[in-house]
């Protein structure tokens, strides 16, 4: 999708910068100047940003995959225990990730009240109480509060990563450097200039580009998709039998 909105945005930039005259014009070694100092400092803040921001993205799915693992080992460990809390289990789990799905936000149960670990831990209170178990079902328990631990401390980092996004004033600086590069390279001559038009239109269309690009990082979107769609479908077709 975004390689379409890149190439329209060149489009009708070349086209605007071939069909229409500017309003006024300014001495090109000026424009020249103010050109070269909103480049180095809009590349200097937007590839720090975007740097950032794929860290946040690539830690966050990280984060993820190591959430579902553990879930997926919870569900597993919990066959040791019974066939019917497994299928409590397998409701809990399948209720989280059905959620996710529809919803098509990752972090959904991070933004709204969720009861997925407080409901394991019920179920495992319910099944186990005080009872004696068994080597194997000891070691089943321990490895399920083991996971719950991971679950814990993982869905913690995960609502520090959540709220790391860019500053309301960052993203103005950003955009204020980036209206500064397009004025400047709108008063450099073009009009009727097939060639002009066409690397200015390239520019322009870069420079918006990278502001689109800053965004989906910054709302975790920048591969299309909701960011762990694929593990947690993953984990439905564990439940399913496809897997």
């Amino acid at each position: 999708m975004l390689k379409y909105i890149a190439f329209i945005i060149f489009i009708v930039l070349s086209l605007v910068f071939f069909l229409i005259e500017p309003l006024s014009s300014i001495d090109l070694n000026l424009s020249s100047t103010f050109l070269t100092i909103a480049t180095f400092l809009f590349a200097i803040f937007a590839g720090f940003f975007i740097s950032r921001q794929g860290t946040r993205y690539s830690t966050i799915r990280d984060q993820i995959t190591t959430f579902d693992g553990s879930m997926s080992a919870i569900f597993r460990f919990f066959g040791h225990l019974g066939t019917e809390p497994q299928e409590e289990a397998r409701g809990i789990i399948k209720y989280h990730y059905e959620t996710i799905l529809k919803e098509k936000a990752w972090d959904y149960h991070f933004v709204h009240k969720s009861t997925t670990i407080s409901s394991m831990h019920d179920l495992l209170e319910r099944v186990v109480g005080d009872h004696t178990l068994p080597s194997l079902r000891n070691f089943a328990l321990q490895r399920i509060l083991f996971n719950l631990r991971i679950l814990q401390v993982t869905r913690k980092s995960m609502i520090a990563l959540h709220t790391e996004r860019i500053p309301r004033f960052q993203w103005m600086l950003i955009i204020f450097l980036a209206a500064i590069l397009l004025v400047a390279v709108s008063l450099i001559p073009s009009f009727h200039n097939v060639l002009g038009a066409i690397l200015k239109g390239a520019f322009g269309s870069a420079v918006i580009f990278v502001l689109i690009l800053l965004s989906e990082f910054d709302k975790l979107k920048f591969f299309e998709g909701t960011i762990g769609e694929r593990s947690a479908q993953d984990i439905l077709d564990i439940f399913s039998g496809k897997k």
